[in-house]
């Protein structure tokens, strides 16, 4: 049976993914100076950031609506669904809903969410991983079964460069540094059981970057493991991690994503997000 691949648009989806397979990424809605806008990929990241720019307040963000979830399941296939952490989002919840009501009229139809418990780089890892098994020809079982136990060992590390939309959207309780603008320390965060957590700090980018680069390095994993680094106005930033990623830890496969309008919002510009 044939597959389809379903993500919100945190998910990063790039134009290459959408040629190579059956995609269908459910876009977020975000709201900024008063105005809802659709994550739907019709504006670039220097849109978005543009419009962030020029608003008063600070973005917010809310998730699809079940039914645009159950428009995006597909009868006569096997639907692999990748959601925004569902410590960040209800948007987990709002596919599981349309999960329900799509198999009370399919009956027959699978569908599998994965809850991500990470963002951006991370769902986006997780789709290449699903993508990679259900092509290998498993069974829809054993793909979601081998896709949990992926989401499981998988990690997320980030430095933003600006945590103004976290903190305002309520994304970082308990983060040490947020309160230590005037001293420009940026904390280095983690996603742990899909929760944003504090592991280390520097101030700076500089030095937070080298705290996440030491802290992966402490990790010892395998340098064969995919690397995924979304970028938000920080490619050349992205590009020299990629280089130590691959030169010093010896990874293979290191690739950056540009963050679409829901990831830049929230990473904003100079931020990295990284999953390995």
């Amino acid at each position: 049976m044939s597959a389809r691949f379903i993500g919100d648009s945190c998910c990063d989806f790039t134009k290459l993914d959408k040629r190579k397979y059956d995609i269908v990424s459910v876009p977020m809605s975000i709201i900024i100076g008063g105005v809802e806008y659709q994550d739907d990929g019709s504006r670039t990241q220097a849109d978005w950031i543009e419009l962030v720019k020029n608003d008063a307040d600070y973005p917010r963000s809310a998730c699809p609506s079940p039914d645009a979830f159950y428009k995006a399941y597909k009868e006569d296939a096997d639907n692999y669904v990748i959601t925004l952490s569902s410590k960040l989002s209800g948007v987990y919840n709002s596919a599981m809903v349309a999960k329900e009501m799509f198999l009370e009229d399919h009956e027959d139809t699978r569908i599998h969410v994965f809850d991500s418990r990470s963002a951006a780089a991370g769902e986006h890892l997780m789709f290449e991983k699903i993508a990679e098994l259900a092509d290998s020809g498993l069974p829809f079982e054993d793909v979601v079964k081998q896709g949990e136990a992926f989401r499981d060992d998988m990690r997320t590390i980030f430095v933003l460069d600006d945590l103004d939309t976290f903190k305002k959207n309520g994304r970082l309780k308990g983060i040490k540094a947020v309160v230590a603008t005037a001293m420009n320390i940026k904390p280095v965060l983690v996603g742990d059981e899909g929760e944003v957590k504090q592991i280390d700090q520097g101030i700076g980018m500089e030095r937070a970057i080298n705290r996440m680069l030491r802290h992966i390095e402490k990790m010892g994993l395998d340098p064969k493991r995919k690397v995924r680094i979304t970028q938000c106005d920080s490619k050349e930033l992205c590009l020299k991690i990629a280089r130590v990623l691959a030169e010093r830890f010896g990874f293979e496969d290191v690739k950056i994503l540009n963050a679409n309008g829901l990831s830049t919002i929230y990473e904003n510009p100079g931020g990295v997000v990284m999953a390995l």
